[in-house]
């Protein structure tokens, strides 16, 4: 049977622990726990070379931790979905080494390959729309790609292109105006559904103590020989705040104490079968996500 192997491409954990759940929900089984070995070749191959780094002694801790690893993987009728959380948008370089990588995988009449036959390969980008609107996001994204394969993949998002046997596709998040917008927007109004006390009590919680001076961290220096704690006063210096991802992670806390937000999201009982298999955007994703694998 032909293996197709997808690199599902987020801006952060949140995106892939929900995109996670949605798909699952299409009968995709989390495969996180094989061994790198037990991937199909090529990407047991790539994964292995992430992970040895050859030359790893002359890496530093932060190095080490970037290295470039999918953070979840599905598979449902030999299609493999390997997502990557890689930090937001600005990340090029990173999406673009993916590409990079996959295309070298693609068999070239000239050379030996490692890919086996019937093997086939595609890349999934996924965005929040912001305040750029969707048109904007397509647009960069498109950029991006031209710079690499000197073609311009996308009209709109929710389109499959293939460009050098590598398939590409895209899915912007957005709010209920199609437009702008952010994952929250989709995911908030799902977890409240059925839990509005929760999370108007969470609410409350949070704006009561919201203190924006707090936002500048304490640091500890040494000062003539002594240990002092100052709190920053430059605003580069100062931490981001996102209601939306405080109150996820605040009512999160009633299940899986001590979890981060991903954790939330993936685990707790917010975000239910139910509810993704009732609600229009998440059934958009999914629509659109089995379109793109059967093309």
């Amino acid at each position: 049977m032909a293996i197709q192997i997808t690199a599902v491409l987020c801006e952060g954990p949140h995106d892939v622990a929900f995109l996670v759940k949605i798909i699952k929900s299409e009968g995709f089984k989390n495969i996180d726990n094989l061994k790198i070995s037990e991937f199909p070749t090529p990407i047991d191959l790539l994964l292995k070379s992430e992970v040895s780094k050859s030359n790893i002694e002359d890496l530093n801790l932060q190095e080490v931790r970037q290295a470039l690893l999918p953070t979840n993987a599905l598979l449902k009728d030999n299609k493999y979905l390997f997502f990557y959380s890689l930090g937001g948008d600005g990340k090029k370089n990173l999406r673009s080494k993916i590409v990079l990588d996959f295309l070298s995988f693609v068999p070239n009449n000239e050379e030996i390959t490692v890919t086996p036959l019937d093997t086939s390969f595609s890349i999934l980008y996924f965005f929040d729309s912001d305040e750029k609107g969707v048109e904007s996001r397509v647009s960069e994204l498109n950029k991006e790609i031209e710079e690499i394969l000197n073609e311009k993949p996308f009209n709109s998002h929710k389109e499959t292109k293939k460009i050098k046997d590598i398939k590409f596709g895209s899915f912007v998040f957005s709010g209920d105006d199609n437009n702008k917008g952010k994952l929250e927007d989709i995911l908030l109004p799902l977890m409240v559904l059925n839990n509005e006390d929760i999370f108007s009590n969470a609410h409350h919680f949070l704006s009561d103590h919201f203190n924006d001076d707090r936002l500048f961290p304490l640091k500890m220096e040494i000062e003539n020989d002594v240990l002092v704690e100052k709190r920053a006063d430059k605003l580069k210096k100062k931490l981001k705040y996102d209601s939306s991802k405080s109150i996820i992670g605040t009512v999160g806390q009633l299940q899986k104490s001590g979890s981060s937000n991903v954790v939330c999201i993936s685990q707790t009982d917010y975000l239910t079968l139910e509810k993704i298999r009732n609600n229009k955007k998440c059934q958009e994703i999914v629509s659109y996500l089995n379109d793109f694998l059967s093309v």
